[in-house]
């Protein structure tokens, strides 16, 4: 069974998504959670991109033969109950992160455009 490094690494957790690996003596599962995002105005119109997350998933053993999975954004530092507030941590590992891709704005917000910048104004995607 592969051994996870004691440092995050990003090969790492593509080489191995969705296989179960060993971080030290646990044994947790690697899941690749990928997020669009969004930002800019509507003013400006908005992009659109992708951030990947490196999750770490583990078994838990309760009461009355129970399991429950606890998940890790930061490398096994801290484990939650679920993968949102796993996400929240600090020193989240970001296996990969795409460049603005796509935009969108309204034609309001174009013909606001050609008006400030003059009437040659054309809208770059």
């Amino acid at each position: 069974m592969f051994k996870l490094s004691d440092t995050p690494s990003k090969e790492e957790y593509k080489a191995h998504s969705d296989k179960t690996v060993l971080l030290g003596t646990q044994e947790v599962t690697i899941i690749l959670d990928r997020v669009q995002t969004k930002s800019g105005s509507w003013e400006r119109g908005f992009k659109f991109g992708d951030i990947t997350y490196g999750l770490l998933r583990r078994f838990v053993p309760g009461r009355h033969s129970f399991t429950h999975h606890e998940y890790s954004a930061d490398h096994g530092k801290t484990w939650h109950p679920d993968i949102r507030t796993a996400k929240k941590a600090k020193g989240k590992v970001i296996v990969e992160r795409s460049t603005p891709h796509g935009e969108f704005a309204f034609d309001s917000i174009q013909k606001i455009n050609r008006d400030y910048y003059g009437p040659s104004y054309k809208w770059k995607s």
